[in-house]
């Protein structure tokens, strides 16, 4: 996305996890394309260059770092860290994460722990980390990345996903209460259906049953760009009467 003229996000400093890819990578891209320097993160750290480099050559300002969000002991360091690089974090996308497709009867413990790991308890203490630095500059934006299955159990996903991404909800909602004083606003945004490289091998993606223009009243399976977008919203000081909420973008698929 070629970078514009008096983005949204002007002059903010934005780290995106998981951002090597699919999904996080649509969001970095956003985000610098509307102004933001982003410092974009992921345990794959070619990936990681391969976001930024894209970033620079549409004429935005990105860095690649590694960052690993389940080495705990290590986290709050590795913030602290990713913050001196341009001496403040406005904008932390919480984007890393896993999927599964397991049966709820073969659910095993080790799939059980390393979902919850990677997909609740890593957003816990990365948003933790990061909160305690966005509380001194009495400014920051929280946007974590959710699912649909979250809200309405795992049709295509497992248990052990949607309950973490269920979980990854309440938790957005627990740093909304927290951070208001700080002028700190934390929010979610729950993907429906997503063109994405995670999304191999959900059955949705190949099933005739599930084509989009039968199941999605907007006829098509979402983009990188659609989730974008939405991130861009909560990301920008247009939203700053916006806490403890969840966008869904999903075409419509599940609605409240």
């Amino acid at each position: 996305m070629k970078k514009q003229t008096g983005g949204l996000v002007e002059g903010k400093i934005a780290v995106v996890t998981g951002a090597g890819q699919g999904i996080g990578a649509g969001i970095a891209e956003m985000l610098a394309s509307h102004g933001a320097f982003v410092i974009v993160t992921d345990i794959n750290l070619e990936r990681a260059e391969a976001t930024a480099k894209k970033i620079r050559d549409d004429g935005g300002e990105a860095i690649a770092e590694y960052f690993n969000v389940a080495d705990f002991p290590n986290v709050k360091k590795e913030t602290e860290r990713l913050a001196s690089l341009r001496g403040r974090i406005d904008i932390w996308v919480n984007n890393a994460g896993i999927t599964g497709t397991a049966r709820v009867e073969d659910i095993t413990l080790e799939d059980w722990d390393r979902m919850q790991t990677l997909d609740i308890k890593s957003v816990f203490f990365c948003t933790q980390a990061v909160f305690e630095i966005m509380k001194r500059q009495n400014y920051g934006k929280l946007v974590h990345i959710s699912s649909m299955a979250g809200e309405r159990g795992g049709r295509s996903s497992s248990c052990a996903y949607s309950s973490a991404k269920a979980g990854v909800l309440n938790l957005s909602k627990c740093f909304a209460l927290s951070g208001g004083k700080y002028n700190i606003t934390s929010n979610c945004v729950c993907p429906g259906r997503t063109l994405t490289a995670m999304a191999q091998g959900l059955s949705w993606l190949t099933d005739p049953n599930d084509a989009p223009e039968k199941t999605i009243p907007l006829c098509r399976f979402g983009t990188p760009e659609d989730i974008a977008g939405a991130v861009l919203f909560l990301s920008s000081d247009i939203s700053s009467y916006v806490t403890g909420d969840v966008i869904d973008v999903n075409g419509g698929l599940y609605m409240k």
